[in-house]
């Protein structure tokens, strides 16, 4: 009897369990088709064995009454709360659609997050950032790059960046409701800020410019000019040299501004030539005046090749100024050479004397003196008349056959009016400054002289 009673205690026992076990299976069904699994996290907040209708109430009540924190460049920071925003929740959808999925299958990770799941008041935040002093104008401070300037010293340094501040009040308004529509409590608008330049101190570029253009600059060329005055180049005015390109870069014009000190150097440099040495027909040596301003100026092509070949090594030097060959007229092979003592004129072609006669020259009585002096020719003419003004006042009109002015109007040609030339004719009958020359003579010279012809009249 005794183990009938048990037999049928345990009997019921197990019918119990297994009723319990059904009942407990449909509940769990039921609750996996109507409740968020374990660890559900939809957009940040805990939705576990939660219904959609639970979850919704859930999502909007602590979106709704959530700190919104706003964070901005300068360490600006403002709190306000979501509810003036009117933050409700956009639709159950998509928490459907969440619970479909986990239903249908099972899913590694059950952390949600919905881009669109929240309604934002798009006037309200509007409202709300143009209050904000971070976005008034007078507040604002756009990002600036760094740049080089120059020192004390004539040197370039870099003038440090400067971190800007600069955002845009629709776009941060596009921003916020993009944020407040996905949940987010914490804004942080340095994202869409313009703070940091384009170009900072650390930027290699700019400090390989400033590296190149400081050793130009700390070079310095000193030139020693004949009196001893000195004329320098260096960074005092170098400096000016430096510009920016059209793409912003440093750069330092060497070969336009090389080439103007040159030629202001030269103008410092130059020296007038007064004489020179030449071997005259039959006198030997003798010291000629050139007659004219003539100058000895400085080998321009060449100062600039070796300036710029000192430019950029930052050295200090100094130069005195190469000259360019100064005329030889010891060793002329072809020239015309005239001796108003004299009064006799030589032609030589290759060394060879083709031309050696008496002349004419200016009057001295009347004031009319040939000046000495070394000359090219200017051009060279025939058939023609030669007019002017006599002394006296009255006009002449002379015909020549050949005419080579070299100074002015001054120059040689044939003059058919004189019987003889030479001696002492030039003191009181001579011509108006002209040399006058019997007709062969005229026309042999015409024939051999060129523009690249010196001409040397001197007074023996």
């Amino acid at each position: 009897m005794a183990r009938q009673r048990v037999g049928k205690v345990l009997g019921f026992v197990i019918l119990v369990c297994i009723v319990l076990i059904l009942i407990i299976a449909s509940i769990m069904v039921i609750l996996v088709k109507k409740t968020f699994r374990y660890e559900t996290y939809i957009n940040g907040i805990d939705c576990s064995f939660m219904s959609v209708e639970t979850a919704s109430r859930k999502l909007e009540r602590e979106m709704r009454d959530a700190g919104i924190t706003l964070l901005f460049a300068d360490d600006k920071q403002y709190s306000c709360l979501a509810t003036f925003f009117e933050v409700e929740l956009n639709n159950e959808d998509t928490l459907k659609e969440i619970l479909n999925k986990q239903i249908l299958k099972s899913e590694d990770s059950q952390e949600y997050n919905q881009v669109e799941l929240y309604s934002v008041n798009e006037d309200k935040v509007k409202e709300y950032l143009s209050s904000l002093s971070v976005f008034r104008e007078s507040n604002i401070r756009k990002p600036q790059n760094a740049t080089l300037e120059f020192n004390s010293n004539n040197l370039l340094q870099i003038k440090p960046e400067v971190n800007g501040n600069e955002i845009n009040l629709d776009e941060a308004c596009d921003f916020m409701v993009e944020a407040l529509k996905k949940g987010e409590t914490t804004i942080d608008f340095r994202e869409i800020t313009k703070i940091k330049p384009e170009i900072c101190s650390d930027n290699e570029e700019l400090i390989s410019q400033m590296n190149y253009i400081n050793s130009v600059l700390s070079t310095t060329i000193n030139y020693t000019l004949r009196d001893g005055s000195t004329y320098t180049l260096d960074a005092n005015t170098m400096k000016d040299w430096v510009y920016q390109n059209d793409d912003g870069k440093y750069e330092i014009d060497i070969d336009g501004n090389v080439k103007n000190f040159v030629d202001e150097l030269n103008k410092k440099a130059r020296y007038l030539l007064t004489s020179t040495k030449f071997k005259a027909t039959d006198l030997g040596e003798i010291s000629v005046s050139f007659g004219r301003k003539t100058y000895a100026n400085i080998n321009e092509e060449a100062e600039i090749a070796r300036i710029k070949e000192k430019l950029g090594s930052a050295e200090k030097v100094k130069f005195e100024p190469k000259y360019k060959s100064l005329p030889d007229y010891t060793n002329l092979s072809t020239y015309v050479e005239l001796d108003l003592t004299r009064q006799r004129v030589w032609m030589y072609v290759n060394g060879k004397c083709v031309v050696n006669t008496p002349c004419v020259t200016g009057n001295v009585a009347g004031g009319y003196s040939t000046p000495a002096g070394i000359y090219y020719l200017t051009y060279k003419t025939t058939d023609t008349y030669l007019e002017g003004y006599n002394g006296d006042g009255s006009k002449y009109k002379s015909h020549v056959n050949f005419w080579m002015p070299f100074n002015g109007g001054i120059g040689f040609h044939d003059a058919a009016w004189r019987s003889t030339f030479g001696g002492k004719i030039y003191m009181t009958n001579g011509s108006h400054g002209c040399v006058n020359l019997p007709y062969n003579a005229a026309k042999t010279i015409y024939q051999y002289i060129n523009t690249s012809i010196p001409i040397i009249l001197y007074a023996s």
